[in-house]
């Protein structure tokens, strides 16, 4: 499967279990040769044939650079007693002193490069000047960030393996986030429900979230207990002393369920629900909120970029 956020990726396809009719190929392909020509207000927000665009590249997200900061960047090889196969992982570290870590969970079909490579993480906090280091390990391409009936519980191995490997190089008892895209910003959440105490702020940008058992694709769950187990909905309530931030476009398949969940949340979010499909660039437009939200959970002074 391609990766979350890359130019062939269109994982919500496969999440959502929804497949292009015949009938809506047609209704994209129309409404293309319309859009040249000057397409009537309501073809034009019709998600389907937005999303199709998308897909054909003729509409876009929004998108954010920053600047390359060349932070220094430390890499590894974690043997995990909770995982089938080693996991690679990164750490990018200030320049000065660390005040606190930020905890990066990558989507579906992705590993922990993503941070680095695609949203480009470390770069958009030096150029916030943020002394936040960035770290994230792989959990799985399709593993859920929870425990599955394969053995493998990534979960755990963030709690138990990673976050100790990290402390261990930049200082124990140093204040930590955690952030995810998609299947990881499920994670993210999860993590922060499962052990609220490990973290002062959560944010999560388009996590891929379904409110039953039923609309969920098989990679995601190991059937309908399986969810119930890892329902966030149900442990939102674990959420009330962290700072929460969800952040999703009107154009994702995650939209509606995302939404539900913010609902919910026990102390609101600063989050944001604006325009933006399913991909990197959408989520790179979030980030310096998000790492601004962060910091701020973190008591840590930024400069917005």
């Amino acid at each position: 499967m391609p990766a979350e956020g890359s130019a062939s990726s269109h994982a919500w396809i496969n999440q959502t279990g929804a497949m292009l009719t015949r009938r809506t190929l047609l209704l994209g392909g129309a409404a293309a040769v319309a859009l040249g020509a000057g397409a009537a207000v309501e073809e034009r927000d019709d998600p389907r044939v937005r999303r199709l665009l998308h897909r054909l590249g003729l509409v876009h997200s929004p998108d954010h650079q920053v600047p390359v900061s060349h932070v220094e960047e430390i890499s590894g090889e974690l043997t995990s007693s909770h995982l089938s196969r080693p996991a690679g992982w990164t750490i990018a570290m200030p320049s000065g002193p660390v005040a606190g870590v930020v905890y990066c969970l990558h989507g579906q079909g992705n590993d922990h490069r993503m941070a680095f490579d695609d949203i480009h993480v470390p770069d958009v906090v030096a150029a916030a000047r943020a002394p936040l280091a960035v770290a994230a390990v792989d959990g799985g391409s399709g593993s859920y960030w929870h425990a599955r009936a394969d053995g493998d519980d990534p979960l755990r191995m963030l709690f138990d393996e990673f976050i100790p490997l990290v402390e261990g190089r930049v200082g124990s008892g140093t204040r930590r986030a955690v952030l995810g895209w998609s299947m990881g910003g499920y994670g993210a959440l999860l993590a922060a429900e499962r052990d609220p105490t490990r973290f002062e702020a959560v944010a999560a940008a388009s996590p891929a979230l379904w409110t039953t058992p039923s609309a969920t694709p098989a990679i995601a769950f190991d059937g309908a207990a399986d969810y119930h187990r890892n329902d966030v909905f149900a442990g939102v309530r674990h959420l009330a002393g962290l700072v929460v931030r969800i952040d999703c476009g009107t154009d994702d398949p995650f939209y509606d369920a995302d939404r539900q969940l913010a609902a919910r949340l026990p102390r609101g979010h600063p989050g944001s629900f604006g325009p933006g499909f399913h991909d990197a660039a959408y989520w790179r437009s979030v980030a310096p909120a998000q790492i601004a939200t962060i910091a701020s959970a973190l008591g840590v002074s930024t400069e917005r970029s």
